[in-house]
C-alpha cells in the first residue's frame, strides 16, 4: 500500500482528538478536543464540501468546467475551491463583508470567482441579502448548480458517516458527551444521527451564539460576531425529524466568552482555535463538566484554525469597535 495519497481531497478526516489538560485542571472529567483544522482545507467544512460534490456528481453528470454556486461565510468556501480545484469545476462564492481577507484571498488563490453582498437583511445579518442575489445569479447562469449548505442530506450524511464515526472509534465507543456548535446543521446533526445509532447514552450539547436564529428554540436576532456558528434563518438541516431526538441541551453564549476561552486555551494547551472552537470548550467546561463525575469523558468539536481571525476575533481594534469585552486580549500588558 503506497504512503502518500492520489490527491488533497483522500487527506480529508481521520482528524486527532487531543486532551486539554491545562484548560481543564479544574473540572473533574476529561476533556477533550477534536482538532477539525488539521483537514486540508483548515476546517471540518472540507468534509461537507467533498460529499456535496459527490453527491452533485451523482445526481447531475457534472462534466469538467461545471460551475457550482453556493453562499458562504468562508470555511465551506475553502473546502469547495479545494474540491472544485482538484476535480476541474469551476466555483462561485456568494459572500458579505463577514468573509476575513485572508480566507477571500485563500478562495481567490484555489480559483473561485467571488459574488459580494454589502446590503443587511432585517435580521441585521447577511443571509437573506445573498439569498435575493443568488435568485439573480441564477438567472444570469442557467446551467449553474447550486449547492445549499444550509438544506444538505448530503453534508449531513458525509459528517454521519465520516466524523461521527470516526470519535467513537478514537474514543473506543465511550463518551459520555459531545458539545458542538450550530451552524448550518451539517455537521452537529451528522454527528448526532452516528452517535444517538451507536451510543444512544451519549449527552449532546449544541451551543450558539446569541443573535442567532438557527434553532427551533432561538430568540430575537442581535448582531453576531463569530464565524462558523450561528445563522440568520433555521436552516432545513435542522427541521424535519424532531430536533430533540438528537440533541439533549442548547447553550447560548456571547462572543466574549467564546474568544476569551479560545485565547485561554492558545496559551496554556498551545491550540489556536477559532471563537467557534472556544465556544464549544467554554460551554463543555463550565456548564458540561460540572454534571459528570471524574471518569468521564467529553468531547468538544472544534470547527476551525484561529489563524483565519486575527485581523478580527483575535484583533484587540476591531474587537474594540464591535463592544467585544475579552480583558485576556485588551487589558493593559495583553497583546
Amino acid at each position: 500500500m503506497a504512503g502518500f495519497n492520489a490527491s488533497v481531497l483522500e487527506a480529508i478526516g481521520n482528524t486527532p482528538i487531543v486532551e486539554l489538560n491545562r484548560y481543564g485542571a479544574e473540572v473533574s472529567p476529561l476533556l477533550l478536543a477534536k482538532l477539525e483544522f488539521t483537514n486540508p482545507g483548515g476546517s471540518m467544512k472540507d468534509r461537507a464540501a467533498l460529499g456535496m460534490i459527490e453527491w452533485a456528481e451523482r445526481e447531475h453528470q457534472l462534466s469538467p468546467g461545471a460551475e457550482i454556486i453556493i453562499s458562504t461565510s468562508g470555511n465551506l468556501g475553502i473546502g469547495m475551491a479545494m474540491t472544485c480545484a482538484v476535480k476541474g469545476y469551476q466555483l462561485i462564492c456568494l459572500v458579505d463583508p463577514k468573509l476575513n481577507p485572508s480566507t477571500e484571498r485563500s478562495l481567490e488563490l484555489l480559483g473561485a470567482e467571488l459574488v459580494k453582498v454589502d446590503e443587511r437583511d432585517q435580521t441585521g445579518g447577511y443571509h437573506l441579502t445573498r439569498l435575493k442575489r443568488l435568485e439573480m445569479l441564477q438567472a444570469e447562469r442557467p446551467n449553474a448548480i447550486y449547492l445549499d449548505q444550509y438544506d444538505s442530506p448530503a453534508a449531513i450524511e458525509a459528517h454521519r458517516s465520516s466524523t461521527g464515526r470516526e470519535i467513537l472509534e478514537q474514543m473506543d465507543g465511550r463518551l459520555d458527551a459531545m458539545i458542538m456548535v450550530a451552524g448550518t446543521g451539517g455537521s452537529s446533526m451528522g454527528v448526532a444521527r452516528w452517535l444517538r445509532e451507536h451510543s444512544p447514552a451519549t449527552r449532546i450539547w449544541l451551543v450558539d451564539e446569541v443573535g442567532s436564529l438557527a434553532l427551533p428554540c432561538s430568540g430575537a436576532p442581535e448582531p453576531r460576531f463569530l464565524n462558523g456558528m450561528g445563522t440568520s434563518l433555521e436552516p432545513a438541516n435542522y427541521a424535519g425529524e424532531s430536533f430533540y431526538d438528537f440533541i439533549d441541551e442548547v447553550v447560548y453564549i456571547d462572543a466574549g466568552k467564546a474568544i476569551t476561552a479560545a485565547t485561554e486555551i492558545a496559551r496554556s494547551e498551545g491550540i489556536l482555535m477559532g471563537g467557534s472552537g472556544g465556544a464549544a470548550c467554554h460551554v463543555m467546561r463550565e456548564t458540561v463538566a460540572p454534571l459528570f463525575d471524574s471518569d468521564a469523558r467529553l468531547l468538544a468539536l472544534i470547527p476551525d484554525h484561529g489563524s483565519r481571525y486575527t485581523q478580527t476575533q483575535f484583533d484587540v481594534e476591531w474587537l474594540e469597535s464591535m463592544g467585544i469585552s475579552v480583558p485576556a486580549l485588551t487589558s493593559p500588558g495583553h497583546s
